[in-house]
């Protein structure tokens, strides 16, 4: 049995697997990491892949017919999201129709509307719920077995149409052996340019994993532990991540550095002391960085990380807002604790990317302006402002419909025609338009600060591997402050 893995063509650099997903105002554009996992897994079962991402490709929509109709596959899996599920519908339904094969489609919002998502679309075949590797495999084995639309039941983890009904079969349980599944960076070599994709924050080109699924903090705007990836961390094992480390460092020469995409990646403190310990062990000369919590401030083990090659943390520190961060359940990461960190992360010498958020339960227009002085007076490297985005298959989505302050379903409108983001949300006088106008305020007031400015030359001068990405960054910010977007 064939299988096409593809990432759908549409806005250029949108990203799907951001935790907001869309164009990113930096220029970032994330790999299809999940979907490279699955089909990894696919493809070491012994079945036929093939892996496009359209947008970092450049694809439009009859290139990418072409190559699937090349291919000539049996099944086509394709992620989505809220912000392009309509587009990517009709895309699957154009493709189904061209080529006649299967098509099922994965993610975020599949995950929180599945029976939605299916009656969307007469020609859509399948949704997988959840975490997806094993489902897309479970499907493609059943098939190539033998076995019936009728047997369908026993997939776990599958929605699907059986005549005019809708089937939603059992949750799949989480995968607890991550070092099962075959390293994402296999798909990379094999399908991908490493030089398509970048992170603002990190540096140019840079090759994103993950060494651990899941988080078990409750944030209620945080789309991927809520659908996909679970409210419990599952750690490969060090010695596995590791060894795709040196895998991609003798993979990519070119490489300058590692992002790591768990949720959370220092929730374990024993973890992250023992990755750093079999870094330095082997003698590997790698830069790396992650997304981090603002509760994680034990300087002699920042130190030790530092010496194993950490560079950065990106870190969500939301609001300065007490209240709004209680709104948000964001736990132990009060206003005192979260100073603590950076002040211990810039004696280890780690820099900190700083994600800020406007419009949550509570906000004002004195709490945004808080917020944004906060972020200036902070000791960042880098900062982003988003509007908060709130998903189907999140508390914060449920919250917002409840207490009528969810601006549309119409999810066609819930990006700009760039593909930036947009609110959607209003809260009592502060409306969706307000807040999105304070993002994009944000922005403006936070890069084009001269004590910024001159931190960003000192850089370029003293740190000469930061220089492409302060050059990349730099451009990006042109086009996000002076291009009018509707």
């Amino acid at each position: 049995m064939k299988v096409f893995f593809l990432n759908i063509p549409f806005l250029h650099r949108f990203t799907r697997e951001s935790r907001s997903p869309g164009v990113a105002p930096s220029g970032t554009l994330y790999y299809p990491i999940y979907l490279a996992l699955a089909a990894g897994l696919v493809r070491q079962r012994g079945y036929t892949i093939d892996f496009l991402d359209a947008p970092a490709e450049g694809y439009d929509l009859k290139q990418t017919e072409d190559r699937v109709a090349k291919f000539g596959p049996d099944l086509i899996v394709a992620t989505t999201v809220t912000a392009s599920v309509a587009h990517d519908i009709r895309v699957m339904d154009h493709l189904a129709k061209q080529t006649g094969a299967m098509t099922m489609l994965v993610g975020t919002h599949p995950t929180a509307l599945p029976i939605e998502t299916l009656k969307a679309s007469p020609s859509l075949d399948f949704v997988a719920v959840g975490e997806y590797d094993f489902t897309v495999l479970e499907l493609v084995w059943h098939f190539d077995s033998g076995k019936t639309r009728q047997q369908l039941h026993e997939v776990a983890g599958l929605a699907y149409r059986s005549g005019e009904e809708f089937i939603l079969n059992e949750r799949r349980p989480w995968h607890e052996n991550l070092d099962e599944i075959p390293w994402a960076s296999l798909i990379y070599r094999d399908f991908l340019k490493i030089e398509h994709y970048s992170y603002g924050a990190q540096l140019h080109p840079e090759v994103t994993i993950v060494s651990g699924r899941g988080c078990p903090y409750q944030c209620t705007f945080c789309v991927f532990p809520q659908t996909i990836t679970g409210q419990r961390y599952r750690p490969r094992s060090v010695r596995d991540v590791v060894d795709e480390m040196e895998f991609i460092q003798k993979t990519w020469p070119q490489n300058k550095e590692i992002m790591f995409e768990d949720d959370t990646l220092t929730v374990d403190k024993t973890r992250m002391r023992e990755l750093s310990e079999e870094i330095l062990r082997r003698g590997l000369k790698v830069t790396w960085s992650g997304n981090a919590r603002a509760d994680f401030d034990d300087v002699e083990l920042l130190k030790l990380m530092k010496k194993a090659g950490c560079r950065l943390f990106c870190v969500g520190f939301e609001s300065s807002d007490q209240k709004i961060l209680d709104e948000m359940r964001k736990g132990g990461a009060t206003i005192g604790i979260r100073e603590r960190f950076v002040r211990a992360c810039a004696e280890a010498g780690i820099m900190i990317h700083g994600c800020f958020l406007f419009g949550g339960v509570r906000e004002t227009r004195e709490t945004m302006r808080a917020t944004l002085e906060m972020a200036k007076r902070m000791k960042l490297d880098t900062a982003q402002f988003f509007p908060i985005m709130v998903y189907p298959g999140t508390r914060a989505y449920e919250e917002a419909k409840r207490e009528g302050e969810l601006v549309t379903e119409n999810y066609e409108t819930w990006l700009r025609g760039s593909g930036y983001y947009v609110s959607q949300v209003c809260r009592g006088q502060l409306s969706a338009e307000e807040i999105s106008a304070f993002t994009d305020r944000a922005y403006r007031e936070f890069y084009l600060r001269p004590a910024f400015i001159w931190q960003k030359i000192r850089q370029f001068f003293v740190s000469p591997s930061e220089r492409s990405r302060i050059i990349l960054g730099f451009f990006f910010f042109l086009k996000k402050v002076f291009t009018r977007d509707k």
